[in-house]
């Protein structure tokens, strides 16, 4: 019994005191690697910062989504021009606006949301007035017709259609949509959007 003590009793001071003599040298590497670890993680963060420093103001001018949306020059005639400002833009749908005009005598523009679409004509400028931007109500919204001369809205046509064309002819305008399974076609004149 105390032959097999003595050879584990051995084998016990042989590992301590192999454990004692190696025991700073593992914790010198260990202190080392945390040191360098700690090192390029300093360095890495200050990279990083100085990068974003230097281009953060380039890569928020460059990209639209990270600035706010400001006003900019959507229509101009002799009169006055139109300026527009995003408001959202609708998943999968379109975008939509608010106007103004300057020098600001058409209220009418400022109480409503516009679409992206002009179409300049009789001195004038055909728009989207949208009726509703809740996106599973839509298509939904109204040409519309903008006097600058007199900062006037008139109402043309209610159209419910993604799928719409509009195009000059002879001395008018024609537009054309599709509902469904039904065509639709408008005849505009110069008569019918300047006059009441």
């Amino acid at each position: 019994m105390s032959q097999n003590q003595n050879p584990n009793k051995v084998l016990n001071w042989i590992w301590t005191g192999i454990f004692s003599v190696f025991y700073p040298i593992i914790m010198a590497f260990s202190l080392l690697f945390v040191g360098v670890v700690w090192v390029f993680s300093t360095l890495s963060w200050m990279l990083t910062s100085l990068v974003r420093k230097v281009f953060g103001k380039e890569e928020k001018e460059s990209n639209p989504r990270t600035t706010a949306p400001s006003w900019q020059s959507f229509f101009k005639s002799d009169h006055l021009r139109i300026e527009r400002l995003l408001k959202e833009e609708i998943m999968f749908g379109p975008a939509y606006y608010k106007l103004r005009a300057i020098p600001n005598n058409a209220e009418a523009l400022a109480k409503d949301f516009f679409g992206d679409f002009k179409y300049p004509c009789f001195d004038g400028v055909l728009l989207q007035r949208f009726n509703t931007v809740i996106p599973k109500e839509l298509p939904d919204f109204d040409l519309v017709f903008f006097n600058p001369k007199t900062g006037q809205l008139k109402y043309v046509e209610t159209i419910k259609s993604f799928s719409w064309n509009i195009e000059e002819t002879g001395r008018g305008i024609i537009v054309t949509w599709q509902d469904g399974e039904e065509q639709y076609e408008l005849r505009l004149t110069q008569e019918r959007l300047l006059h009441a």
